[in-house]
């Protein structure tokens, strides 16, 4: 059941059920369910002991691929457009813990004709300490 004052976005196209971050049908897959907010989306994960760099430590690329997931779908859900990434900036402030619930958010900060930036972080969930931001320029993939 989705948390209270939010809603399931679910994004619909024939590359999206396959895809790594978001995809239903990808076993390999990270599983991400979006939820919409007033600013922007959240999704909560928790990631595997196997997808550590150091140990106990999300990898990098995973914290990235998190993030991007998030901008890209915080663009669908407030804007109504597919997008892709043409930029993607990822700060890390302090080691992400492996195996813990953690809350990953984005939001748009500005429209520029066919793109838009973003920005993104994730936290330990219960917690106000941003350990991991991202800055995304996204492009719209569809003709309006």
């Amino acid at each position: 059941m989705p948390p209270y004052g939010r809603s399931e976005i679910i994004f619909e196209s024939d590359n999206a059920r396959t895809c790594f971050g978001c995809g239903p049908d990808n076993p390999k897959g990270l599983g991400l369910r979006f939820f919409e907010t007033q600013e922007g989306v959240e999704v909560e994960y928790s990631a595997a002991e196997h997808l550590g760099g150091a140990p106990g430590v999300v990898h990098g690329g995973i914290q990235a691929t998190l993030l991007d997931e998030a901008l890209c779908m915080t663009a669908y859900a407030k804007e109504g457009a597919p997008v892709v990434t043409g930029e993607l900036t990822v700060r890390y402030e302090g080691p992400l813990p492996t195996e813990t619930p953690l809350l990953i958010r984005g939001k748009i900060t500005e429209r520029r004709g066919r793109s838009f930036f973003a920005e993104g972080e994730i936290l330990v969930a219960g917690t106000t300490d941003i350990l991991t931001r991202a800055r995304a320029r996204l492009f719209r993939t569809d003709s309006d």
